[in-house]
This record gives C-alpha cells, sequence and structure tokens, in this order.
C-alpha cells in the first residue's frame, strides 16, 4: 500500500525527513519497503528564460540560446522551431536523464557551439505527446523553480507492508495513530460540514429502506443518499492525489469514494440510486447457482454462503466484493446512494477467494474495519460528492444495525507484563501508552496491580491481555528494553550449593547465554557408532535402534554441537553463537546388550 507524506501530514503535523518516518514505522512493526520521491525524475529540470535567442550559423533551422536560471546564465543550442527571445522554458541541465528516453544530458559542441543542456518539450518530459516545439511556460512563471515543484510534485511516497492483524493501518489515518501514538500528538480527522436539504423536512428514511437478512454476516450497514449530481472528470488535485497512491480516477463521484477508502480504511460503494427497484436495500446470501455480471463484466456463479447487496428484484453487488453493472455510476447517473457497511471478514474472504476476485475493497473488509467509523465515513462521502459533483445531500443516513458489536474489556496485570517485557515500566508510563493508542481507561485504582481498559474500535486484532501487553512493549520501543541478566551464582569454590536443583541450575545456565546473545539448540541424545567411536568408556549401545545412526547413546556433546555447526555453515550461517544443555550417557557396569547401571551426566556444549 502506498502512503503520500503530503497526505499524511493532514492528519498529524510532523516535519521530519522522510528517513525517520521509516525509522519510525519499522520500530513500529510497520515494514517501509520502498521510500520514492515523486519528482525524482525530474531532478536537473529547472524553469528559465530566454534571454538571447539567434539562428547558428550554417544552419537553417538551430538556434543559439542564452537561458538564464537565477543568476546563472546557460548557453543552449535549440533545434525546435518555436523557440524565441523573453520566453519562459524548462531547462534540462547537464546530468538530467531525458524521462521520455532515458538519454543523460551532457556538454556537447553542436556546429563549434557549446550547448549545456537542453531546452525541452512536453513529450520529451514524458507529460503527453506533444512533441511540435518546445514548452513553452506562462510568463510568471517562476525562474529558477525547480520542475518539480512547478509541477506540484514535491510529494514522497512511502510504500508499505501491513502484516494481515494490522488491517488498521490501511489508510492515511492509520498510519497517522501510529505516528501521533509515537510521538504523543493528536490525529486531525477531516471537518465535515454536511448542508442537508431536508426537502420539506423529508429525510433519507423517506426514500430508502434496509433490510439486512443475515446480521452474522452483516452486522451494520449505512446509507447516505446525494441527489441531483452532475458525472464528470475529477479536478486535478484528487486525479494526482489518487495516482501518487496507486489508483486510477474514474469519475467524481469514484473518486469520492477512493479518497474515503484511502483517507480513513473504510471501502464504500456508490449505487446508481435510480436503478435500485423500490429504493429498497435487502442484504441476503445468494442462491446456489445464481449468475450476476460484475464491474469488469464477467459473469459470477454464486452460491449459498455469498452475501449480496440486492434491492426488492435482483442483487446490484457482491457485498464488499465487487459491484454489479446493473447499477454502476455512469454519465446518466443523477442520485447516488452510498453504502459504508461492516461485513464478516471470514464471509469476504471465503467469497473473495472462491470466485477469484481480490479488490481494494475485500482486501480491507477481510481484515476487519471499524465498525464505529460508517456514519462518518458515509458523511464524509456525501459530502466530497456533493462538492465535486454538484449534488444536494438528502437529510439523514439509515443505519440498519441489529447485531451490535463492542470491543471485550481486558484486565491487565501489571505484575505479569512486568515479567512478559523484562523490565519494570512504571504504571503511569503504561497508562500514558495505553492512552496513545486510544485505549478506554475502565479501571486504574492506584493500588491495585491490574488496570481494566478497552480497544478502540478500529484494533480487531486486540482481544486478549496478551495483545495489550504486546501493544505497550511495540511503543515503549523494543531498543528501550535492556536484557536483564539474571544474577550469577558464585561457583568459585567448586561447588554448587546443594539447595539448588538441576531444574533450576538449568534455568540459571539458559537465562545465562540467551542473555548473552547465543542460541540455544536442542539434539538428539543418540548418535552413529563412528562418533562414539572416539570416545573412552563403555558405551550404552540400544537393543533396538531407529536406525545405525540413532543406535548408540551419546557419550559427549561434541559430536551433536559439531553436526549442528556444520549443517548452518553449509547452508551460509557462519555466525554462530550457540549453547546446548543436555544429558551424555556411560555404562557404569555390564556389557552393552544389557546394562544394569548407567550414568547420566549434565553438560554444557558451547
Amino acid at each position: 500500500m502506498k502512503i503520500s507524506l503530503n497526505w499524511l501530514k493532514e492528519f498529524v503535523s510532523i516535519n521530519i525527513e522522510p528517513e525517520k518516518i521509516d525509522e519510525i514505522l519499522t520500530s513500529l512493526g510497520i515494514e517501509v519497503e520502498k521510500i520514492m520521491r515523486v519528482g525524482e525524475k525530474f531532478d536537473k529540470f529547472v524553469i528559465g528564460k530566454v534571454i538571447k535567442c539567434e539562428v547558428v550559423a550554417g544552419s537553417d533551422h538551430l538556434h543559439y540560446c542564452e537561458v538564464r536560471v537565477g543568476e546563472d546564465v546557460y548557453s543552449v543550442v535549440c533545434g525546435a522551431p518555436n523557440v524565441g527571445e523573453g520566453q519562459m522554458i524548462v531547462l534540462g541541465m547537464v546530468g538530467a536523464v531525458v524521462p521520455q528516453n532515458g538519454m543523460v544530458l551532457e556538454r556537447r559542441k553542436i556546429r563549434g557551439v557549446v550547448s549545456n543542456g537542453m531546452i525541452c518539450s512536453r513529450f520529451e518530459l514524458g507529460l503527453d505527446d506533444d512533441h511540435s516545439g518546445i514548452w513553452v511556460l506562462p510568463d510568471d512563471a517562476t525562474e529558477g523553480l525547480s520542475l518539480a515543484d512547478y509541477l506540484g510534485l514535491n510529494d514522497v511516497i512511502f510504500e508499505i507492508s501491513v502484516t494481515p492483524n494490522r488491517g488498521d493501518c490501511l489508510s492515511h489515518l492509520g498510519i497517522a495513530r501510529e505516528i501521533a501514538a509515537y510521538y504523543d500528538l493528536p490525529v486531525h480527522k477531516p471537518v465535515v460540514n454536511l448542508k442537508e436539504n431536508e426537502e420539506n423536512n423529508k429525510d433519507i428514511n423517506q426514500f430508502v429502506k434496509v433490510e439486512i437478512k443475515d446480521p452474522e454476516k452483516n452486522p451494520r450497514y449505512v446509507a447516505r443518499l446525494v441527489r441531483n449530481v452532475q458525472i464528470g472528470p475529477s479536478p486535478d488535485w484528487i486525479k494526482k492525489r489518487l495516482e501518487d497512491v496507486g489508483l486510477r480516477s474514474i469519475n467524481n463521484v469514484v473518486d469520492a469514494t477512493n479518497i474515503v477508502l484511502m483517507e480513513l480504511n473504510q471501502p464504500l460503494h456508490a449505487f446508481d440510486f435510480d436503478k435500485i427497484r423500490d429504493n429498497k436495500i435487502i442484504v441476503r446470501t445468494a442462491k446456489d447457482g445464481e449468475k450476476f455480471i460484475t464491474l469488469d463484466g464477467k459473469e459470477r456463479t454464486l452460491d449459498s454462503n455469498m452475501l449480496m447487496i440486492c434491492d426488492t428484484d435482483k442483487p446490484i453487488a457482491i457485498a464488499g466484493v465487487m459491484g454489479g453493472e446493473n447499477s454502476e455510476i455512469t454519465n446518466s447517473t443523477r442520485n447516488v446512494l452510498i453504502e459504508s457497511a461492516y461485513f464478516n471478514p471470514s464471509s469476504i474472504r471465503r467469497t473473495s477467494k472462491k470466485l477469484g476476485i481480490q479488490s481494494d475493497a475485500s482486501y480491507r473488509f477481510e481484515r476487519g474495519v471499524d465498525i464505529d467509523n460508517l456514519i462518518y465515513s458515509a458523511d464524509r462521502a456525501a459530502q466530497l460528492i456533493a462538492d465535486l459533483s454538484g449534488g444536494e445531500i438528502v437529510g439523514g443516513y439509515v443505519d440498519a444495525y441489529p447485531l451490535k458489536m463492542e470491543k471485550p474489556m481486558i484486565n491487565l496485570n501489571l505484575n505479569k507484563t512486568e515479567k512478559i517485557i523484562g523490565i519494570h515500566i512504571p504504571k503511569d508510563k503504561i497508562l500514558d501508552i495505553l492512552r496513545r493508542l486510544n485505549f478506554a481507561i475502565i479501571d486504574e485504582s492506584p493500588n491495585s496491580e491490574f488496570i481494566t481498559v478497552r480497544p478502540p474500535s478500529y484494533r480487531n486484532d486486540i482481544e486478549l491481555e496478551i495483545d495489550v501487553i504486546e501493544e505497550i512493549a511495540r511503543v515503549f520501543g523494543y531498543d528501550n528494553i535492556i536484557p536483564q541478566f539474571v544474577s550469577t551464582i558464585d561457583f568459585s569454590n567448586g561447588d554448587i550449593p546443594k539447595e539448588l536443583q538441576v531444574p533450576e541450575l538449568r534455568k540459571v545456565i539458559r537465562n545465562f547465554f540467551i542473555g548473552r546473545g547465543f542460541n540455544e539448540i536442542l539434539t538428539q541424545n543418540m548418535i552413529d557408532p563412528k562418533s562414539a567411536a572416539f570416545f573412552q568408556g563403555k558405551l550404552v549401545e540400544i537393543a533396538n535402534p531407529l536406525g545405525e545412526e540413532l543406535s548408540i547413546m551419546r557419550p559427549s556433546m561434541v559430536p551433536s554441537m559439531l553436526k549442528t555447526v556444520a549443517n548452518n555453515i553449509r547452508f551460509g550461517n557462519n555466525d554462530l553463537r550457540l549453547f546446548e544443555v543436555a544429558k551424555t550417557f556411560l555404562a557404569d557396569s555390564g556389557n552393552s546388550k544389557f546394562i544394569p547401571n548407567i550414568s547420566e551426566l549434565e553438560h554444557i556444549s558451547i
């Protein structure tokens, strides 16, 4: 998923370098796969003014030009027929890479005249197919400005990878919440000021009805209505915003729903309201073998486990996956019904997989959306659609909510938290972290070792106490959790304290080595005769071995450790710090076939 830095800054006030944002998100468990500067391809292209233009001697089309960029003047040879003195132009400087063909501009002589760059056409800049001449800019273009800034391409795009449990981070709001929690900053959601047309005190509930027949699959469905829209292209700022995050502009109504998707992580669907029979939405499961044509023009065969959005006559969308041709927004659409719903993640996952469709909507519904964000998302979309299309928002909204959902209260044991994280974090610090993560603090009795909290509605991954502990550790910072070595035991006199039993001693040894960066290995107690032959003493032979390679109880830890080291080196892992605490075996008396006494000794192999 792609996140725009400029867009992100509308949600949280930050002024930090992209590399720092990368570092912060990585520390919080969100992987940044790539950082892309939108205007990077226009590096070394600047706005200049042609202050001199003369025909090159002996040529019928080449011109010698002097281009001023701030205080510097560059000599350039140009072959375009429309170049002239006084023009504002785009100068590609020496070292620039021409977007259209990848050519690196160099200083060179043309007809005995030194040319320091190139005056560019829109075609050469990769902006369109116009190669009739150079791109002449308006007279008020700012001399010396970079082309990227002139085009408004000064954004930075983060390509991030979100784990399946963190569906709440699949939007600018979600990433803003993470950064805000890290810096303890407020989050600013878009302000929604609806201008509702109540049309003689009527509201949407007099126009639209919603019936949910399967609340388990669809606990909540919110609808908004915008009338008298004019379908057309979106303004450039909408197109650019969507393009920067990898989405294609469709029209002003569909683009509005996609803006909300990328802002708030709420998939929406826009229906042509006039194509909905009896103005009624019915949410039901499909009939086995039922046919439906989706927006991509493909006919789908449905089954009775698939949730559908229907009117009183027919299906009009596959819930949470894709809309249908029979209700899509077209140039003739005048009235738009906005769907903002919560669908069961498992249901959407099964439907999406069976039909072979993964849309931006299904990708988010599969991970769970914020059921408490539906009305706000519908309002935001209605406002955008009205602003972009000139439509009128019908008063009110439909909110069908047959199956109430509430996050569980979770009791957090502070002593357990300290034991799992490994260090003591003061109670007030834990409370601060939880508040920054928008947990509701239900009970924080001063003298109690328990805190009762409720996770925010958008955190569908938090259900247990251990989930809360993980959140505390994540925001506190794993780098701030310093390994605490266990107290060592003084063996300097050669004696092990009698009160220290073998299990306790094993634990002390394991903690000692793990705390110093070693990895513990566990190997078989049996080895092969060839490896055992290197060691003195009476070997313990197994009467019914699984195989010859496991026929001798090991007299030493060395063969097992060497085999593990060799296997690691074979696969290219040369940086090894290994240890094992285990037993070795030797016969005290008897023969190898019948042994009454076996010595079992505890050893450490490093």
